[in-house]
């Protein structure tokens, strides 16, 4: 087999290769009439799908399935809390 045909796909970076939450990251729930808190990620816990959270405000802490959460934007971080969909779009016009 030509060299040049050969795919070592661990030494390819690609985008899907990337965590989509990393240690460190600000989050936010997504689940309808959930609690607005910023929640950083502090660890992973037993599999990639579940992260060990923080909620920012208290230093509780909690597990949490990366189907329930996504990244806080800057308007959040700013408000240090969740925005409901009105507030972020004026957040985003200002």
């Amino acid at each position: 087999m030509n060299q040049m045909n050969k795919t070592n796909l661990s030494n390819q970076t690609t985008e899907r290769n990337q965590p989509e939450f990393l240690v460190g990251d600000v989050v936010v729930l997504t689940s309808q009439g959930s609690k607005d808190y910023l929640l950083e990620i502090i660890d992973y816990k037993y599999t990639n799908d579940l992260f060990r959270v923080k909620v920012i405000s208290s230093g509780a802490c909690g597990p949490i399935h990366k189907s329930q959460i996504r990244h806080a934007t800057v308007a959040e971080l700013n408000a240090k809390r969740r925005l409901t969909s009105a507030e972020q779009a004026l957040a985003e016009v200002s």
